[in-house]
Parts: structure tokens; sequence; C-alpha cells
């Protein structure tokens, strides 16, 4: 193996504070409840499962796999056994009827579509989060089986994502046949594929026109064929992708555009709430193959801001798209070209495409499980919140309490326990937004004026030691590709939260225990900012006094800046009685529809210096405390 750090084994580390918390929420909310709204997730199609006696799309498929994986690994973080159990009914159901020739899930799945095995590869997922929480070896085996005993080319469309889960089952039997498939199967791919998902537009200077999670899962395979041979030419693939991503589609909050594909990077361009736990997914692997703290710093923004940004704060529903400026999120108010006007911006339990309101149940417990990487003797700190760690290390057994607000103190607090004395490298991430960093080991300070890198401490350790990181984030004032003005601090993007009426919209076939909503408010939004009043003198951090509330809400934000604005009076919402739809991105088929629709606007293009108000103060808060909002301001000169 080839990686430079390793993942934790699901049960190694147990979220705490903020983070446990959140997943409390997701359980109780749609990763519990999904099964209320109906078709498809009222149906265990893993357990052989139909609707009547229909032939059910592959998509179903997908859609319920994302979210047993989300649930399994959920249960898992925060001890909710019924939530495990309810996932491994179906695992235990796939794995006890398998076909004679390996074949894993419905008959269904055996279409040759290039699309319908792609759902088996959400469904393994989750297959090797179990193994890693009970080492159970008939997973090892069966996965193995379903690849060698069968006889299928994976090289079409998503199905060539196998590759993930054939390198993984061979990196645990060492059965260089896997390793083979995986190479013969990636170079057939790249010689079939006939759109931007090619290595060789990946490696190019050409702007892709590609679906978001599709790019995501695809453009990360080279990261995870470099992790099993060593060859640096799969790697350049990923790396190259990820930084065409980064300079054509990246969105002020960390999730890049997909709106379903990727079209630009302005303000006014959403992402698929599916692409945030596709992307991070992928970055998780960028990060163990290249050791690189960008990828790290990438995964924090992405889940702060974007990720949190797209559910409601019980977590009982999301948006298909999110965008970082949303004055209002209804069942009519997607200004995306893609199915304009209806209900894909709204935060809701059901949506039209069933798929994000299973894959966002992945986003935070991945990322809980990722707190924590390591090779060998090194322990890799690779993302920061409240959390515990256990891990063996020479024959000792080791704990590292993490206690920490992050992100929204600076300060990242570790205390070891270990049941004898053991040497190991303790490898602090010093983020890239981060002016050096302050390292105290039983209070003796040493400071670096290092970023984006691991700080390594190599010292035999001893129970008690403790160990404090004190990071020095900077409010940052920043321009978006459409020349307006957003504010950050460390991994923290800042918007002006809206406070908002909500009205509930009963969920069609469902049962009402969960509901869709239509989101609207009656506060002013219609703010610019001035470029010469974003010195650090004008904009202030202020810290909130602890009121026990969820920090990611209006009343319960920790901490929030202070900004001067004026408001504009031509910039108001965005009203129309027709709309031009895109019903396939694919295809570009376009069709017109009639009714009352309202949009958040855009950026003005002009300003009327006689529509610009006088100065005030508005207060920002961390946008994933923002449903409704507006993060990128027009910029006044």
């Amino acid at each position: 193996m080839y990686e430079k750090m390793q993942f934790a084994n699901l049960g190694k580390i147990t979220p705490q504070g903020w983070v446990k918390e959140f997943l409390q929420t997701q359980a109780n909310g749609l990763t519990g409840k999904l099964q209320h709204t109906g078709y498809p997730y009222s149906i265990a199609f893993w357990k052989g499962e139909t609707r009547g006696d229909e032939t059910p799309p592959w998509e179903v498929f997908e859609q319920t796999a994302y979210r047993l994986d989300g649930m399994y690994v959920c249960g898992a973080l925060i001890g909710r056994e019924d939530l495990c159990a309810y996932a491994d009914e179906s695992f235990d159901y796939a794995l006890s009827h398998i076909a004679p020739d390996g074949f894993i899930g419905s008959e269904f799945l055996r279409e040759t579509s290039g699309w319908h095995r792609w759902p088996q590869v959400v469904f393994f997922r989750a297959l090797i989060a179990k193994y890693e929480y009970t080492h159970d070896e008939k997973i090892v085996q069966a996965l193995h089986d379903f690849y060698i005993k069968g006889d299928y080319d994976y090289s079409t469309k998503r199905e060539f994502l196998h590759i993930e889960i054939m390198l993984w089952v061979y990196g645990k039997t060492g059965d260089k046949r896997l390793l083979d498939l995986a190479k013969k199967t990636y170079v057939d791919y790249n010689k079939n594929c006939r759109d931007d998902n090619s290595e060789k537009v990946m490696l190019s200077d050409k702007k892709p026109y590609v679906h978001g999670v599709t790019h995501d899962e695809t453009a990360k395979i080279g990261a995870i064929m470099y992790m099993y041979t060593g060859e640096e030419k799969y790697l350049r693939v990923s790396v190259n992708a990820f930084e065409k991503l980064d300079k054509m589609f990246m969105l002020p909050d960390g999730g890049h555009c997909s709106n379903e594909f990727m079209i630009n990077n302005d303000s006014y361009q959403s992402h698929e709430t599916c692409t945030i736990s596709d992307y991070t997914w992928a970055l998780y692997y960028l990060l163990t193959a290249t050791g690189d703290v960008k990828y790290a710093d990438k995964i924090e923004k992405c889940i702060f801001n974007a990720g949190i940004g797209a559910v409601k704060e019980d977590f009982s529903a999301v948006q298909y798209f999110s965008c970082t400026n949303q004055t209002l999120a209804t069942q009519t108010g997607n200004h995306n070209v893609f199915f304009c006007g209806e209900e894909w911006m709204g935060y809701n339990s059901k949506h039209f495409t069933d798929c994000c309101v299973g894959n966002a149940n992945r986003f935070m417990p991945n990322f809980a499980c990722r707190l924590w990487m390591r090779k060998e003797s090194d322990i890799y700190a690779t993302l920061y919140s409240p959390n515990v760690y256990s891990f063996e290390q020479s024959d000792a057994n080791v704990r590292i309490d993490e206690k920490t607000d992050y992100p929204f103190e600076d300060t990242v607090a570790f205390s070891v326990h270990t049941d004898k004395s053991v040497k190991f490298t303790l490898c602090l991430r010093i983020p890239a937004w981060s002016d050096g960093a302050t390292v105290a080991v039983n209070g003796k300070e040493r400071k670096t004026e290092q970023s984006g890198v691991f700080y390594r401490i190599e010292r035999e350790f001893a129970d008690g030691d403790e160990i404090t990181l004190t990071l020095k984030p900077h409010i940052q004032a920043k321009k978006s590709s459409d020349g307006g003005i957003y504010f950050t601090r460390g991994s923290l993007v800042f918007a002006l939260g809206l406070a908002y009426k909500e009205e509930k919209v009963p969920v069609p076939n469902g049962d009402g225990t969960l509901c869709n909503y239509n989101l609207t408010t009656d506060e002013a939004w219609n703010y610019g900012i001035d470029e010469s009043e974003c010195t650090e003198k004008d904009v202030r951090l202020h810290r909130n006094s602890p009121n026990g509330q969820n920090p990611w809400t209006l009343t319960g934000a920790p901490l929030h800046l202070t900004v001067p604005a004026h408001r504009l009076a031509d910039w108001q919402l965005l009203h129309k009685t027709e709309v031009t739809q895109c019903t396939s991105l694919y295809e570009k088929e376009y069709r017109q529809k009639a009714g009352d629709f309202t949009f958040t606007p855009p950026l003005p293009e002009t300003i009327s210096e006689k529509g610009v108000g006088e100065k005030e103060t508005i207060a920002l808060v961390p946008m994933g405390a923002a449903k409704l909002r507006v993060t990128v301001f027009p910029a006044l000169k």
C-alpha cells in the first residue's frame, strides 16, 4: 500500500460535543424516519421487496443504499443499536441470498446498462463499514467471490466505480486477480469513455460538462489506483481533476456547482446535496493518497458550510439544490435552469428525485469517522471536532480525548491516556488558512510559522500528557467570480441569517411523520458592502455567551461578525409568470412553464447611486446556521 495515511476503523472514534448532538438529531430525523415518506424508502429493496409486480429502476437501489450506509455508520458512532439493526436486516438478507456466481443483490441489477451495478458500489460501502465495525470476515469473502466468480465488464459509465471496492478487497485478501481486474477496468473505461469523465479530459485544461456526482465519484479513482499500485500516473489524474474543480466550479461555501451538471462558479449557482457527501468522500481518498493538508481544509469547509447549510436544523428535511444566497426556499422557488420553478430548493423530506434525502445521511457520519488517521506510528489529527480516539500502539492501549468547540473556537486540547508509556508521533494539522500556530506540550509552548502542514510531535507519551494547539485564523473579505463580497474566518463562511416563516407541505403518500416546507422571510436582506469598509477596523468578531442551544442555528451560533452594509433599493425578489425549464441536461431538452414564481435574485449587474442607503451594521453568522441567507453581497465602490 502506497497511501500516506490510513482510515481509522469504525468504532475507534467516538464523537462528542456538537458532532454527537448533530448525529443524534440526524438519527431522530431523516436517518431514522425516511420510511415514513413512502416509496422508495418504505420498501426494503435490498431485502428482496418490490412494489407489487413492478420492475424497480436501479435508482431506488442507489437511494436506499445511501440511507443504509449513513444509518449504519451513524448508529455505530453514537451507540444507536436500533439503527444498526435496521440496516443489518438488509445486509444479512443480501449476504444470505448470494447467487451461485457470487452475485449480491436483486436480480434486477443484472441488466447491462452501465448503471444497474452502480448501486452495488453504494451498498458495498455500507458492508465495508460493517466490516470495519465488526470484523466479520464473511463480508470480505462475499465481496471477493462477487468479483472473482462473476464474469462482468465493469468498464462502462458508473459501473467503472466498482474499482473502489475491488481494490479494498484486494487490500484485504492480496488476491492479485482483483488488482488485475481493476487495472483492466480502468484502461477499458478510458478507451471507451466518450464524455468528459475520461482520464484524457481530467488531465487536460478543458472545462468539463458533466454531472457533479459522477465527476466526483470518477475523479477519485486515480487516487485509489495509486494507493494500491504506487504509480504516479494515476494520482496525477485525480489531483488535476480536483484542481480544475477549484478553478472552474468551486462556490464560496466550499461546495462546487452541480445543478445538476457542473455549469459555472458564480454565486447564483447551486450544488446538489448529493455532491456534499460524494465530493467529501472523494477528498478523503485524496487526503490519504497524498497526505496534503489542503484536502482536509476543503472537507471541513464543505461540511461546515455547504453541508450543514443544506439540511434543516432538526434534520427532518434537506434541499436537493442549495445556494450561497437563498432568501426563500419554497416548492416553486428553484431558480436553477434544471426544473426551474419547482421544488428542488425547498427543504423537503421528499423530492421529485429521492437521492439527496438518502445521501445526506452520509456526510456527517463519514466526517466523524475520518477525524483521525494513522500510518504505523504516525497518528494524524486530520479534522477537528470534540471526540475520543482509541488505538493500540506497541502493545499499549491509548486513548486521546480531544476537547474543543472548533470550528467556533481556535484552540484544540488533547489529553493522552495510556496504560503504559509509548512512543508515537502525534501529527497535528495546521490549516493553510492559519497564520502559523502555537503548540503547548505539558504547558511548554512551541511556536511555528508553518501552515498547510502536519506539525509533528515525536515523543514517548505518558499517561496524562496534555497537548494544546492554538490556531490563528483571521477574517477575510473575499471576492466571488461575479464580483460579490463574502467573509470567511478559518473554516467558516459567514452569512446574513434570516429568521423564517415556516409553512408545512404534506408529503404525497407519506404518513404525516415528515413533511416538506416553504420557508420565507420578512427580514431585510438586500444589502451591499462597500469595499472600502471591509478593513480590520470595520469587520469585527464577536463571541456569544453559551446558551446550550444547537450551535448551527441563528439563536445558538457561538460567534458572529458585524459588518458595515448599505440597503439597496434596486435589489429585490425576482418575480416571473413563465420560466424556461431544462428537463434533461444530458439531451438539453427544454420546456416553458407558466405560473406565479418568486426567486432569490442574482447579484445586480448595476447599482444606482441613488438606490444605496445609509451605512448600517449587520450581523453575520456561520453559514451552516442560516437556512435562509445572503452570503455573497453586491460590492459597492
